[in-house]
């Protein structure tokens, strides 16, 4: 896929998402260098991933921005305080 996700391609990772676990939690520090090298290492394997976020909403719309800043994902779905995103190609 390129950098830019279709409608079709959105609806068809929503669904994934859905039923996948989450993968990681964001702790207390917030988006770390050790959250991001463990995002790299599972994004190698897997371009899908779910994380629980911060319980405070306007703190996790920031961590979304400042993921989608510092590594090349794009939010898929965010329910509550679980977002799913998407490896997107460099």
């Amino acid at each position: 896929m390129s950098d830019t996700l279709t409608g079709k391609d959105r609806g068809r990772l929503k669904s994934l998402a859905k039923t996948r676990p989450v993968d990681l939690k964001v702790g207390k520090k917030g988006i770390t260098d050790n959250l991001l090298s463990e995002i790299r290492r599972l994004i190698e394997n897997e371009p899908l991933f779910k994380l629980r976020l911060s319980p405070d909403k306007s703190l996790r719309l920031e961590q979304i921005t400042e993921l989608e800043g510092k590594l090349p994902v794009s939010l898929i779905a965010m329910v509550g305080k679980t977002a799913s995103f998407f490896k997107l190609d460099p």
